[in-house]
């Protein structure tokens, strides 16, 4: 990932529209291993925008000094991975048997505690622990004996979950949404140490939501983005503890076409999303200002996967599968309207629909 080059085949359909810049955040670029598998999170199964939902990437966290990395496995089972920073080494371990899972894995660390989340049997969310060293895997609703099983725990039962979750822990709670019913967005909460699911808080009613949600803490907030009606793009906000939403549509009808990916950088929001002409775009907003700015970081027909969004040094890293099954990484300082391209694998390495 240092050695980000120029890509012919792109270059030419590169067209940054920034109407303006975010501050610039000291610090230049800094390569690490999250970013570098952040590449290979958005290889899944070569899927286009509108298969992705239904796709088996994998989540990826850094903890400590392993990286770790939850996938659907053969015939709807979940595994995991892991090795230590600078060896070669994977180790794994199957978290659900066949016909436990069935959308990608969402994944987080509390300490030394990892979450697992995902789409279980009939549409409903299961939810999976360990703690980081022994890989016992745990059911959080009831005691059992130490079997080094994973089994799961149910957020919620059949007919809630229609889309891969999004997971993040807020402050000393765990917050997992999803889409749910009739296209509806929901999220359920938990304290970190016990097993009490609240019930689903709506975030945007029946009709409203069309793709994975993605989900941050934001300070005091918690944000939401999704594909919406119409191919539009939405983002939603609601003070932590709060069923008060505040909904901001970011892009237009027929504009939107991927799941999206979202962080926070430089007190702002940035979301990136496919298009419905597989152009790569990026919209910003400054902290809570109800203004959206968009740009475009690869033009039409250069991107066939949702994307993956990274903050990375004094910039961001936004990947996303290419043409033909190949990979591509775009980066740009905060400031900068030039992103540089790379090719982080050739065609024929995404596998195709």
């Amino acid at each position: 990932m240092d050695n980000i080059h120029s890509a012919a085949s792109l270059v030419g359909r590169l067209r940054l529209r920034r109407a303006r810049k975010r501050p610039v955040r000291s610090g230049g670029r800094t390569a690490s291993r999250i970013v570098a598998i952040l590449a290979v999170a958005v290889m899944i199964g070569g899927a286009t925008a509108a298969q992705a939902a239904a796709s088996s990437g994998p989540s990826v966290i850094l903890n400590g000094n392993t990286t770790d990395i939850a996938i659907m496995g053969p015939d709807n089972s979940l595994k995991f991975f892991w090795a230590v920073d600078g060896s070669s080494t994977w180790n794994s371990e199957v978290v659900a048997s066949v016909d436990t899972t069935y959308s990608v894995p969402s994944m987080i660390v509390n300490g030394n505690t990892i979450y697992i989340a995902a789409r279980g049997p009939n549409n409903s969310l299961d939810f999976y622990w360990a703690t980081t060293g022994t890989y016992a895997w745990h059911p959080e609703t009831a005691a059992t004996a130490d079997t080094g099983a994973w089994e799961p725990a149910t957020i919620a039962g059949p007919g809630s979950a229609f889309s891969t979750p999004s997971m993040i822990l807020n402050g000393s709670d765990v917050n997992a949404a999803v889409e749910g019913p009739d296209g509806s967005l929901v999220y359920y909460s938990t304290p970190a140490s016990v097993s009490q699911w609240s019930p689903p808080v709506t975030i945007a009613g029946p009709g409203s939501t069309f793709s994975a949600p993605s989900m941050i803490r934001n300070g005091n907030e918690v944000n939401f983005t999704a594909l919406g009606n119409d191919d539009t793009l939405w983002f939603y906000w609601a003070l932590t503890g709060s069923t008060v939403v505040h909904p901001e549509q970011v892009a237009g009808a027929q504009w939107a076409g991927s799941a999206p990916a979202m962080i926070l950088n430089a007190g702002g929001v940035d979301i990136a999303d496919v298009g419905t002409d597989n152009g790569l775009g990026i919209y910003w907003e400054a902290g809570g200002s109800g203004t959206w700015d968009a740009g475009t970081v690869a033009g039409s027909g250069t991107a066939f996967s949702p994307p993956a969004m990274v903050l990375n040094g004094g910039g961001v890293d936004v990947t996303a599968a290419g043409p033909d099954g190949s990979l591509y990484d775009y980066y740009a300082l905060n400031g900068n309207a030039t992103f540089s391209v790379g090719e982080v694998a050739p065609p024929g390495s995404v596998n195709e629909p």
